[in-house]
């Protein structure tokens, strides 16, 4: 038996509730991690300065925060005039039924906004990961686009809506074509990450005289920054499947569904911030026992440079996640004489250490 449209809608706005509460404890935590730091002595927190406040993560938060609060407050206008205001025949399942009014432009408006600053943002870190290189994001950004043009035609369908599922045939196509896109950016985008990091993880693990997992030692950063932007970008991706395979089935459970998938955003992206912030200690950071260098070295090739071409000022890393300075890998360079001479921002004793 299929579910009702009037108990879809408000299963829809139950799930919105309980995700944006989660949300909104998530959000607190992740903007008292971007607001500030530890001490020099590392007992107290303290408020980072302007010059070190990431801008980009905190309007991205501030743009989410809004468009979510927005999205729950014109559900929340729609069951007021659906249970309180509304007198005409039908009752209660006819405001539902009825998709020409403000309320589905609005959350229409909403969604878009939603999964484009969602996938823009990934995709900047994907930029910042990869030594902020163009051509590697050139595909992520195609796939960002065709979702911007299927946002856009969503909207514009919605002007044919009438009366029925906001996923009638006027807008199956572009509403697929959004899920699917932002789906398909996100699993690419976030292989290219993961890529990066354990490529320059693998690297770097040749300069250690004890690799971490033969020393008993805790997880690497490189690691635990992998795990958490799998773990934390795969619920968006699992909400957004969902998602598309309710709409492309026309079914009812497209509301709550689509309510799912919407807040995971945010909730995802905090996530990251999150947990890139938690037992700092835990983490396994080379030191000075732990990176050795050759005595010598005839020609500069047989050892290639293992930056990671990461770079930031912030203790709050890109990723939320390899926040740590310093976020670099060695450089190695060979001097004249034919010896590795050091560029690291790591210390490094000699071999008699």
């Amino acid at each position: 038996m299929p579910l009702p449209l009037l108990a879809a809608e408000l299963a829809a706005n139950f799930v919105s509730c309980i995700l944006y509460g989660i949300y909104l404890v998530t959000l607190g935590m992740a903007v008292q991690v971007l607001l500030t730091k530890k001490s020099a002595s590392g007992r107290r927190m303290r408020r980072r300065g302007w010059a070190e406040l990431n801008w980009v993560m905190l309007g991205v938060e501030g743009v989410l925060l809004v468009n979510s609060t927005l999205d729950l407050s014109v559900a929340f206008a729609t069951l007021v005039e659906a249970f309180v205001n509304y007198r005409g025949p039908g009752g209660p399942i006819h405001v539902f039924e009825d998709r020409s009014g403000w309320g589905t432009f609005v959350k229409t408006v909403c969604v878009g906004v939603q999964t484009l600053v969602g996938d823009g943002i990934l995709i900047y870190r994907c930029w910042f990961i990869w030594s902020k290189s163009w051509p590697i994001i050139v595909f992520p950004m195609v796939l960002w686009l065709g979702t911007l043009a299927s946002a856009i035609g969503l909207l514009v369908s919605t002007q044919q809506f009438r009366v029925g599922l906001v996923n009638s045939a006027d807008g199956l196509v572009w509403g697929l074509g959004l899920f699917a896109l932002t789906i398909s950016t996100n699993i690419f985008t976030t292989s290219l990450i993961v890529w990066r990091i354990w490529s320059v993880q693998r690297q770097t693990k040749k300069y250690r005289i004890t690799p971490a997992e033969e020393a008993d030692e805790p997880e690497s950063m490189l690691t635990r920054g992998t795990r958490n932007i799998v773990e934390s970008g795969m619920i968006y991706t699992v909400c957004s499947i969902l998602e598309l395979i309710a709409f492309a089935t026309q079914s009812p459970l497209n509301y709550p569904a689509s309510a799912l998938a919407f807040h995971s955003v945010g909730i995802a992206f905090n996530l990251i911030v999150i947990r890139g912030s938690v037992n700092q200690s835990d983490f396994y950071y080379p030191n000075e026992t732990d990176i050795r260098f050759a005595q010598s070295l005839s020609t500069s090739n047989d050892m290639p440079s293992t930056s990671s071409g990461v770079e930031s000022k912030q203790d709050v890393f890109i990723l939320s996640s390899l926040h740590r300075e310093p976020t670099s890998a060695p450089k190695l360079e060979t001097s004249k004489a034919g010896e590795i001479s050091q560029n690291s921002e790591f210390p490094v004793k000699s071999s008699s250490t």
